[in-house]
């Protein structure tokens, strides 16, 4: 028979070896502690939005460019030589041609689009079997309802995430879901966890939470913020969020161009008439000054596009 605990005396108890059980392993304290201490470092995969190894959400109101966004991060994750899988449920081969006019990604950012012949039963299942054949290290799934789940649900969000973080933990990937919100997310409130369905199981077994949000100085700028940042330092919050102008590049490709920082609160403001008669004034005398639209745009934190709308009015 074994000793029992009330038997032991009190150094006895000092020096008595952990026990494991009921699906759980125990180990001392201080070695915990010693073994985090010899954990790699954090890698960003791409700078304050994906951390490796993390499940990641980014979440927005539709329509305003997370698909855009998040191949942008998938591309760059990509060319610093991760092999990339792109689970893409939105864009129908017609309307990715008419967003990059030229194909110019790397070689380990690969495509997957739903086989409509061949339909997968469990779609997650399907996920999991197409990204371990491509030995792919990143999976983008746009988006989270394509999963074939209800977040309406706490319970089925809960059942969800906890499905993701199997595959994450198994396989060692970084998982990144697209979701939506609804539209008053968009330029009228602040982002926060609250604007996802099923949220609060949500925000339990999630690592990061990146919102995208519409400007209300201008159409075609987006900004970006932290809402969690389990892993690390938290540097993109209200205070701190990180500005991109939509527009295509050299190669007719759409994208976002980073324009610096800048408080949430400024880009939920709507502009009145007076400032938009200010900003015209403005732009004029910086024109006339002989500065270029680019030039202009950078220095007053808006789209080169509206600088050319105010010049034309």
């Amino acid at each position: 028979m074994g000793t029992n605990i009330i038997d032991l005396s009190f150094n006895e108890l000092l020096i008595c070896e952990p026990v494991d059980g009921g699906g759980f392993v125990v180990e001392p304290m201080n070695k915990c502690i010693d073994e985090a201490h010899k954990l790699p470092p954090l890698v960003s995969l791409y700078s304050d939005i994906v951390l490796e190894g993390d499940l990641c959400i980014i979440f927005g109101q539709s329509g305003i460019g997370k698909t855009i966004f998040a191949m942008q991060i998938a591309r760059s994750i990509a060319e610093h030589g991760k092999r990339v899988l792109y689970v893409d449920c939105e864009m129908t081969p017609r309307q990715l041609g008419n967003r990059y006019e030229t194909a110019n990604f790397p070689p380990t950012f690969l495509r997957a689009e739903m086989d409509k012949e061949h339909p997968a039963e469990d779609v997650l299942k399907g996920i999991e079997e197409v990204a371990a054949a491509n030995h792919v290290d990143v999976v983008f799934i746009d988006n989270i309802t394509a999963l074939g789940q209800s977040l309406d649900r706490s319970a089925d969000a809960g059942t969800l995430m906890a499905s993701l973080n199997t595959l994450k933990k198994k396989y060692s990937w970084t998982l990144v879901v697209l979701n939506h919100v609804p539209k008053m997310f968009s330029g009228n409130v602040p982002l926060s966890l609250s604007a996802m369905q099923g949220s609060a199981k949500i925000n339990q077994l999630i690592d990061d939470a990146i919102g995208i949000a519409q400007s209300s100085i201008d159409p075609n700028l987006v900004y970006a913020k932290q809402c969690k940042w389990r892993n690390g330092e938290l540097t993109m919050g209200a205070d701190h969020v990180a500005i991109y102008e939509r527009r295509k590049d050299e190669y007719g490709n759409l994208g976002f161009t980073e324009r610096g920082f800048s408080t949430e609160q400024e880009h939920l403001s709507v502009e009145s008439g007076n400032d938009r008669e200010e900003m015209k004034a403005r732009v004029r005398e910086l024109s006339a000054k002989g500065m270029t639209q680019t030039a202009i745009a950078e220095q007053l934190g808006i789209s080169q596009s509206k600088v050319s709308r105010l010049l034309k009015e």
